[in-house]
Order: structure tokens, then sequence, then C-alpha cells
């Protein structure tokens, strides 16, 4: 029959002088050795009553103890047993009212020995056993961003933040969240919050200077509004004006080819290709104005268009040119970048961040 210790029996076996003068004198070790037998014999969920109701056997001899032997376990590659002692330890910790740390411990050093998948699996233990560890939910939170479970990471992340734990390294990886996201917008603000709590917080400022907020408003907003003058088209002719506005184009004709690109998108203005090509049109004709706002809607139709991103560049680029700002190389460089990122060695966004790099803006004036 499997024996649960109860404090009386405790009593019993070290005489109630002995309980009284604990912090004083060592517990002895045999006793120790035998609560631990028998609560191996019970499920885990019974343990940490199991060290509660024996708290008088719990003194530092009995932490030296766990400790040695998760040290041995671990030198020995005997992983479970580590696992087992670090969990006897914290749930000992509890049982006192000390503050524990044996499973995190392991788990950062499970880490740093490349055991990824054993470390997330005692951050699952913890939280089992202790939903509310703030710790572990950050840690969860770093496993479930690397697996692209950003729904899940975001969710911890934000748990943290509201039991103030690591607010800025959780606000700089949920602006890296949005930024794989595409929410360019949510990002500078999450990056922000971030430098506001730790100005030289690792890699924020230079997330921040990428993810400037462009003159035309870039942030994913998308253009109300049609390409040009309302004209009476077909819903159902889409297809035929883009036909007809890419044959004008390649005839010469560019007028005739602007207005079909803007019959096209009067018919339907969810075609990302409407809005780029007019905006490539319009970049050939210098209305470069007008060109990013039709890129703007394009990039929110297609956030990961490189062709777009390509004309942004372009279009500020060449409004530098005429006018030596400061703002409008930002801009130029920026789009470039965000081209690069998206299609590594892209040959027109590298030769175009070349030409930039020897490019230097006027003064501003005093």
């Amino acid at each position: 029959m499997l024996i649960h210790w109860k404090k009386p029996i405790l009593c019993a076996a070290l005489g109630c002088s002995l309980l009284i003068s604990l912090p004083a004198l060592a517990v002895d070790e045999g006793l120790q050795v035998q609560m631990l037998k028998q609560m191996f014999r019970l499920d885990q969920a019974q343990w940490p009553q199991t060290l509660k109701d024996n708290a008088g056997l719990i003194d530092e001899s009995f932490f030296e103890r766990i400790d040695q032997r998760i040290r041995w376990s671990a030198q020995a590659n005997q992983v479970e047993d580590a696992i087992r002692f670090a969990m006897v330890g914290d749930f000992a910790c509890d049982a006192i009212g000390r503050q524990g740390g044996y499973r995190l411990g392991l788990i950062e050093a499970f880490t740093k020995a490349g055991n990824p998948d054993l470390a997330q699996g005692l951050v699952d233990n913890i939280l089992i056993t202790d939903p509310n560890n703030i710790p572990a939910h950050f840690l969860r939170a770093n496993f479930r961003r690397d697996a692209m479970d950003t729904g899940g990471a975001v969710e911890d992340y934000q748990w943290c933040i509201s039991h103030n734990y690591q607010t800025a390294a959780c606000y700089y990886y949920l602006a890296a969240i949005n930024v794989v996201m595409e929410k360019q917008p949510e990002a500078r603000k999450f990056v922000e919050q971030c430098l506001a709590i730790d100005p030289n917080f690792p890699g924020a400022r230079g997330l921040l200077e990428r993810l400037a907020p462009m003159a035309e408003g870039f942030d994913g907003i998308p253009v109300v509004g049609n390409a040009g003058p309302q004209r009476k088209v077909d819903p159902k002719q889409h297809d035929q004006y883009f036909a007809k506005a890419e044959a004008a184009l390649r005839a010469g004709k560019l007028k005739e080819a602007e207005d079909s690109y803007v019959d096209a998108i009067n018919a339907d203005k969810n075609h990302a290709d409407d809005w780029i090509y007019l905006a490539a049109l319009h970049y050939r004709t210098g209305k470069l104005d007008l060109g990013l706002k039709e890129l703007k809607t394009g990039l929110t139709l297609e956030p990961k268009r490189v062709d777009g991103w390509r004309y942004v560049g372009c279009c500020y680029e060449r409004m530098y040119d005429r006018t030596q700002s400061a703002d409008q190389l930002k801009e130029a460089k920026y789009a470039y970048q965000r081209a690069l990122d998206l299609q590594p060695g892209d040959p027109v966004a590298t030769m175009g961040l070349e030409r930039l790099s020897g490019k230097k803006p006027k003064a501003a004036n005093s």
C-alpha cells in the first residue's frame, strides 16, 4: 500500500522538538530519501501535495542534494532523471514558499546544448503544473515565434507585458512578428514602445529606421477613390480593358494605355497589376506623385510585389534628384531595401542602392 506522508507521521518519526528547531538542525538524509521513494510511487500530480505535507523534511541540505542529483544526472546524460529531480526541487520550493527555478535552469542548459525540443517540452511541463509561471510564458512565446505560431506567440508576449515581465523584449518581438505579417504600422508602434522602455535594446533602433513611415504613407492603408476620371465601364470587361492597355503600351500609345488601365481599375479595383502598371506608366511620364499613390494601393493588395517596391524606390530617387530632400532619399533607400528583402540579389534594387550610396542630401536650412 502506498504511504502518503503526513505531518503527524513526521512528528512521530522526528520528534516535535526536532521539527520546532528544524532551521538550526539538518534533517536526517534517510528520512528525506524514504519520503522521496514513497513519493515517486505516486502519480506526479500528487507530488506537490506530498511535499507540502512533508515540508518539515525540506531544508538546505535537501536542496543541496537535489542540486547535486540534477548535476550528476545531466553529466551522466540521464535526462529524464534530471527533469524528475528538477520538478522535485521546484515543488519543494513551492511547499516552503521559496523561490524556485530548477526547471528554468535546465531549460537554459538544454537550449545552450542545442536541444530545443527538450527545452520546449520542459516549458510545457512547467506551465501544466504552474500555469501562472511568467518566465515560462516568455520562453514559450519565443519557441512559438520560432515555430511561426504567431498567434500563440503574440498571446504569450501580451500576457508577459500585462505582468510587467521583459516588456522591452516583448514589444521588440511583437514588432518583429508584425514585420513578417506585413503590418508596418503595428510594427512601428511596438518597436517605439520597446525603445521607450529601453533606448538601447539590441536591434530596436535599426528596426525602427527600416520601418520609418514613408512620405506618401505606405503603411498598408488603401487609397480611397479611383485611378482617374470616372468613365462608364462594364465590370465584366476588366480583362479586356487590361489587355487593351498592354497592347497600347507596346505600341507606344501612352495616353490610350493610361485610359485603358484606368478603365480596368474602375471595372475592378482589386488587381494589383492594374495599379502597379499604371504607376509604372506615370513614372515614365513624370507623374511621380500620382504614381506613388497608385503604388500605395497596389502594394496594399500585394505587399510582396518586388516590382512595386522597385518603382517606389525609382519614384523617390527621381524626386530626390530634383529636390535633394533627405526624406525622399531615405524613402528611396527604404523601398529598394524592401525589394531586396523580398528578392535577395535583385539587380534593379541593388543598383539603386549603389547609386544612392553616393548621393548626399542638401543640408537643412538653419
